[in-house]
């Protein structure tokens, strides 16, 4: 039966075919991406002329076809054309201009890659990872999942810049290679299973993955997950860093690497962190390379470039000030602040802050660890301060709630103590303790704002307040 079938169905077909082909069709058409997709230049063919192929000779293709994509079996699909001038106008802003103002358009025209191609989704590997964006031999790089770019997003904008930097950073080291002690500081721990360092991979408990997450490259002394991946690609990875996070960034990474014992960080039996000075040290010295290979090989000021794109990316994608974000049902309800994590806070602030814990520890033991300014309510800031057994390695410690009152005139909050406190044991056990802290705030006004003018290219990494009598006198903590 089955054998009856198979011949009617080749009969079928054979009938079909010679139906189709008995018609007088032209069949010499041109396939499309092969010579039969031309078209009439539009507005953006005239853009991407005038910004991209005749100040640096390079061709912008966005146009469908899939031979530009290497991997030919792969569902991807186009860029939407609305989409093309947004994308490639953030690169040139953010990418190229910077380089520009230090290096010229000549530097730009000789060594970037000539052709882009755009495609509107990502590319998903069967390792579980997608590809964002491939360079071939430096002349050509393809980008990828661009179809939900909206140039306003900063977090969007700095994806593809960070793309940019590696892909022009493997360029930089194709001409010059980088020094050979950079690949001898981390040899151990580069693997071709860098993909499995993703969030969620290592616990179910959200804090205990995410300490564990972080270890797994940060604590190796890697900028990424993909720079575990070979020589290479921590070098361009370190440099896209660099550039596309900024300082502030780098910097917070490296204050934030203390060792762990389950989800506490070990200290000291006198409250004081224990920092991986290992993994430190070895991220410090990669970034002394990068600085002294772009310096000497390439005549770029490592900061200067830094500066140059971080003002582009804000003026490209301007964050709104803190005040509008930091409130109830608002993007950030709370500033963290740990003098062990932070660098460059006020001497004023600390004043008060190291006077509370010496108070704290003299009357009950204790020791202050860090504290949060919490505002999850209108017209309320609650100060959490969190203390700790100072003969305690490992302990999740206490908390102790104050509440103030609060009137935010235009970015300008005026801050009262609340009296009587909501009912809260701890905060009634050492409030006696912590008079310094807690004269810090009250009657106080403070201007609520970011402090790039006081930590460069911090913003969305640290908010502060800054007080209106004494500008000298601030604090500031992560989000």
């Amino acid at each position: 039966m089955k054998k009856k079938l198979l011949q009617l169905s080749l009969f079928a077909c054979a009938t079909i075919f010679l139906s189709a082909c008995s018609k007088n069709e032209n069949l010499t058409a041109d396939i499309v991406g092969l010579g039969g997709d031309t078209w009439a230049k539009g507005p953006i063919d005239e853009w991407v002329s005038a910004n991209y192929t005749t100040p640096y000779n390079i061709e912008i293709k966005y146009k469908w076809d899939r031979s530009e994509l290497g991997e030919i079996y792969k569902n991807v699909v186009p860029i939407k054309e609305e989409l093309v001038i947004p994308v490639m106008d953030a690169i040139k802003k953010t990418w190229i201009d910077p380089y520009v103002a230090i290096k010229g358009e000549d530097f730009m025209k000789k060594y970037s890659q000539k052709q882009f191609y755009l495609a509107g989704s990502p590319s998903y590997n069967s390792n579980g990872t997608i590809t964002l964006g491939t360079a071939e031999a430096g002349r050509k790089i393809v980008l990828l999942d661009l179809n939900t770019f909206d140039p306003a997003n900063k977090a969007a904008v700095k994806q593809i810049l960070h793309t940019m930097h590696h892909e022009f950073g493997h360029i930089l080291n194709q001409n010059i290679a980088v020094v050979s002690d950079y690949q001898r500081i981390t040899p151990a721990d580069y693997t071709a299973t860098w993909f499995n360092i993703f969030r969620g991979a290592y616990s179910a408990n959200p804090t205990e993955d995410k300490i564990l997450y972080e270890a797994d490259f940060w604590g190796k002394g890697y900028i990424t997950p993909y720079s575990r991946s070979n020589k290479d690609d921590d070098f361009v990875e370190m440099v896209a860093t660099l550039l596309e996070g900024g300082e502030a960034n780098f910097d917070n990474i490296i204050n934030n690497l203390f060792l762990y014992d389950g989800l506490y960080i070990k200290r000291n039996g006198k409250g004081i962190y224990e920092q991986n000075t290992d993994a430190r040290s070895k991220l410090l010295r990669k970034k002394s390379i990068v600085i002294a290979y772009l310096k000497d090989s390439w005549g770029i000021d490592l900061k200067e470039l830094q500066v140059k794109t971080q003002e582009a990316i804000e003026l490209n994608s301007p964050t709104s000030d803190l005040n509008s974000l930091l409130g109830p049902g608002n993007t950030y309800d709370r500033i963290n602040i740990n003098p062990q994590k932070l660098e460059g806070l006020s001497s004023g602030f600390l004043t008060a802050y190291n006077d509370a814990n010496t108070g704290l520890q003299s009357r009950t033991g204790l020791y202050l660890d860090n504290i949060s300014l919490l505002f999850t309510k209108a017209n309320r800031m609650i100060l959490r301060v969190n203390f700790m057994d100072p003969t305690a390695e490992l302990d999740a410690g206490y908390n102790a709630d104050f509440s103030f009152t609060t009137t935010n005139n235009n970015g300008v909050l005026t801050v009262k103590y609340t009296n009587p406190q909501p009912t809260d044991n701890n905060a009634r056990a050492i409030e006696a303790a912590i008079p310094a802290l807690l004269t810090y705030f009250n009657n106080q006004t403070f201007s609520v704002r970011w402090i790039d003018d006081i930590i460069p290219q911090s913003k969305s990494i640290f908010g502060g307040l800054v007080k209106t009598t004494d500008s000298n006198s601030y604090l500031f903590g992560t989000l």
